[in-house]
């Protein structure tokens, strides 16, 4: 699938290597270096759902305020959401951080 980021921060992250991340990083390596594998997984695919065939990304459809939009898992704080834009078409929205209620 065609991947879109919707903004630079998150197309920065995943162009740039590891070590050659500069400025404040709002993300610790593992989180970046788990990104960067879950993106490789998106442009990998043809459908969405073949991502329910990778059963550690936790993949699922979000409700309520974030209807239209998917997330998988990067570890068990964060996760990253996405939307389908079309047939063959992902943007990656945001790197979230899951709230205290999820515990």
């Amino acid at each position: 699938m065609e991947v879109e980021f919707k903004t630079q921060e998150l197309e920065y992250l995943y162009v740039t290597p590891l070590d050659e991340i500069k400025g404040k990083k709002a993300f610790g390596k593992e989180i970046v270096k788990q990104f960067k594998k879950k993106v490789d997984i998106l442009i990998s695919i043809t459908n969405i759902t073949q991502l329910r065939q990778f059963r550690s990304l936790n993949f699922e459809f979000l409700k309520g305020d974030r209807k239209g939009e998917c997330s998988v898992r990067l570890n068990d704080q964060y996760r990253l959401i996405f939307e389908q834009r079309s047939k063959d078409k992902i943007v990656i929205l945001l790197i979230n951080e899951i709230s205290k209620h999820y515990e």
